[in-house]
């Protein structure tokens, strides 16, 4: 049970509480309610409670809401002693679910509400607002791909009491073209990654645990089972590089939501000789680690932690050409970009790195250094603290 479980907004007696937002006692931390539909193990979950644990108690406290049950993260933030709620948006009525969560706003008394991803920036937001909370901070991690008239207009209207943060430039435009929110409210805030931990012995037990020979090459690709994801593509590369070096194992690591239709993809790409479904794994940078290369083919993402994370690794990286990746791989010396959905192009970029040992070498040396310099967490948090700190001065104004 979350720590929250323990402390759930009791019922809703009616009377006005008092205005979260009018608070004027500014020498107390400053109080953010984050409002996100799960905290489950995916890349934006993982960075909000890697922020939190990071981030100083003395001048931010914060409250984390969730209502989706999945394998979640929250036990980190409770052992760190950060407050969770969870309440189960699927078994109530969707009325029922925004006067819960409204009642979670009311109870809490935040400063600042901060929403996370689609639904919590939907939910989360009326909720603050009829609460009377003024100050409010939504985060999208991916780009808009379709936008009906009336999510345009609810957008629009939020817009003027919004600070919006995305992580990648090419976010940041969908907002303004799909829902037409003036750039001057959107600010681009990247993601961040640790430095890779040292894995000794991490490439023979993982080739040993896929019954591989020590001297077998391994291309690895991190991400859930979606059809952005586009695992097609990475099956029908593989298909064509095992032609050419039978010597060479791809292996797909992440949330199977559906292994059986994930294996009738992988069956009709004619490469299951060639392929290693794996699943999800808790241990990811020893599999980072165990690789020669590391291979993305979505479609489109917002900005892919898992592309960090393998760059923080000192992989060598081939990628489709979605626009958040020419913003991380700016030039041939720290990756390949291939098109998308181009498995001929992914297959040649890959033989050509497996024939240059050098070139590989270097490409993994100069994507570690670059990811330490702009994604770093230093770097995160004082953007971070500086966004909250913005907030705070305006308590009791």
């Amino acid at each position: 049970m979350s720590a929250g479980a323990a402390h759930e907004p009791g019922p809703d007696h009616g009377g006005a509480p008092p205005s979260p937002a009018a608070r004027p006692d500014t020498t107390r931390p400053l109080h953010i309610l984050h409002i996100i539909p799960t905290l489950g193990v995916g890349g934006t979950e993982r960075q909000l409670v890697q922020l939190l644990l990071r981030m100083d108690p003395k001048r931010t406290r914060h409250t984390v809401c969730f209502y989706t049950r999945t394998p979640s993260l929250e036990a980190d933030l409770n052992a760190a002693g950060i407050r969770t709620i969870f309440f189960d948006k699927f078994a109530m009525r969707p009325w029922s679910f925004f006067a819960r969560l409204r009642r979670t706003v009311r109870e809490t008394s935040p400063d600042v509400v901060h929403t996370w991803l689609y639904s919590g920036n939907f939910w989360g937001r009326l909720a603050a607002l009829s609460c009377g909370v003024r100050r409010l901070v939504s985060s999208d991690r991916g780009m808009v791909v379709r936008a009906p008239f009336a999510v345009r207009l609810y957008e629009r209207l939020l817009a003027p009491l919004t600070l919006r943060l995305v992580n990648s430039q090419a976010t940041a435009a969908s907002l303004v073209e799909k829902y037409g929110l003036p750039p001057a409210g959107i600010r681009v805030v990247p993601n961040a990654v640790e430095e890779a931990a040292a894995a000794p012995g991490a490439r023979d037990a993982v080739r040993a645990s896929l019954g591989l020979p020590p001297e077998q090459r391994l291309v690895l690709l991190v991400a859930r089972q979606s059809a952005e994801k586009n695992h097609a593509m990475f099956f029908r590369a593989a298909r064509r590089v095992a032609a050419a070096r039978p010597d060479v194992t791809f292996v797909a690591v992440g949330h199977l939501v559906d292994p059986g239709a994930m294996q009738r993809v992988l069956d009709a790409s004619g490469a299951a000789a060639s392929v290693r479904l794996v699943g999800e794994q808790a241990d990811i940078p020893r599999w980072l680690m165990a690789a020669d290369i590391f291979c993305l083919t979505s479609d489109r993402e917002g900005l892919p932690n898992a592309l960090l994370e393998a760059m923080a690794a000192g992989l060598p990286v081939v990628c489709t050409r979605f626009p958040s990746a020419t913003e991380v791989l700016s030039g041939e010396r720290l990756g390949v970009l291939v098109p998308v959905n181009d498995d001929a192009s992914l297959a040649a970029a890959i033989l050509a790195l497996l024939g240059d040992d050098e070139r590989r070498r270097a490409m993994g040396r100069a994507a570690r250094e670059h990811v330490a310099a702009a994604y770093g967490w230093e770097r995160l948090l004082r953007e971070m603290d500086a966004i909250y700190a913005g907030l705070d001065a305006r308590r009791g104004a």
